[in-house]
């Protein structure tokens, strides 16, 4: 379990349902997959979808290293919302390069909030170095609004 992180995508083993979500063993521990990491589309029964010894692809949205608790996903693994319902075999056909796209937008996002950061804070250096650069006789309330 040391060797797992967020993001990478395993095989697990449904050990048990409840009204909350599934239990799945993977690599020797339990992880949950919450009922609402099971698909896009709403699980109105999860017996339906999922069922105890079901063996199952799902990738780890979170591990909790130091409580041994991983949560788990195959929503994030779904080609089509909706296909962890209609049609498991594919989402677990094509797990590893649905994995991989999705990783790769959510790096992407990641990114791209990470630059609005940084424009931010640029943008916020730049106003500062224009006010501590006026002098103080232009620092009445006509000359800021012209």
């Amino acid at each position: 379990m040391a060797d797992l992180s967020r993001g990478d995508v395993i095989d697990g083993l449904v050990k048990a349902l409840k009204p909350y979500g599934a239990f799945v063993e993977v690599g020797g521990m339990s992880g949950l997959l919450h009922i609402s990491q099971i698909s896009m589309d709403r699980i109105v029964d999860l017996e339906k979808v999922l069922q105890p010894g079901q063996k199952i692809k799902c990738m780890i949205i979170d591990h909790d290293k130091v409580n041994g608790r991983i949560a788990l996903s195959t929503k994030t693994l779904e080609p089509e919302p909706g296909d962890m319902i209609r049609d498991p075999d594919r989402v677990y056909d094509m797990a590893d390069e649905t994995a991989r796209i999705y990783l790769e937008k959510q790096e992407a996002e990641r990114k791209k909030r990470e630059e609005s950061a940084q424009n931010i804070v640029l943008g916020l250096g730049d106003a500062l170095d224009d006010l501590g650069s006026s002098d103080k006789s232009s620092d009445n309330l006509d000359s800021l609004l012209s």
